[in-house]
């Protein structure tokens, strides 16, 4: 696992969320949340770790903020459909606290399943999520 890298897994998985954000308190919300509704959860601080979990954990469902040190949520999106042609189709939901429709525009080429803001609203999360890993099925 990649330094600086921290990660909380559950018993009953019901599919694997790569969660990739730098702000540690909201990784220990999202993967106790995440956790009780049973996904194992991976978590990175930023794009570069984000990618190398990707190919480590090939999750089914990845979370990300859009600003991070050395890879933004952008840049990561960018590489996995660019770069990884095995996890295009991957589910990919930005969580961040860019809320203006301008930034919402930046990122509409790549093609992410939703763009959330934050505070997190952990009931739009849910469904957001629930909705997401459907699509996989």
């Amino acid at each position: 696992m990649p330094s600086g890298s921290f990660s909380s897994f559950s018993s009953r998985s019901r599919g694997t969320i790569l969660v990739v954000e730098d702000e540690r308190d909201l990784v220990a919300l999202l993967q106790d949340e995440l956790s009780m509704q049973g996904y194992k959860v991976v978590a990175a601080e930023n794009g570069s770790e984000g990618l190398e979990l990707l190919q480590v954990h090939e999750p089914d469902l990845i979370i990300c903020d859009r600003m991070m040190p050395a890879m933004s949520g952008t840049e990561l999106l960018a590489r996995i459909r660019g770069v990884f042609p095995q996890y295009r189709d991957v589910p990919f939901i930005f969580l961040t606290a860019l809320n203006d429709p301008r930034d919402r525009d930046e990122v509409v080429d790549l093609k992410p399943y939703a763009y959330l803001g934050k505070p997190v609203d952990f009931d739009q999360l849910q469904k957001t999520v629930e909705g997401a890993l459907a699509t996989r099925l």
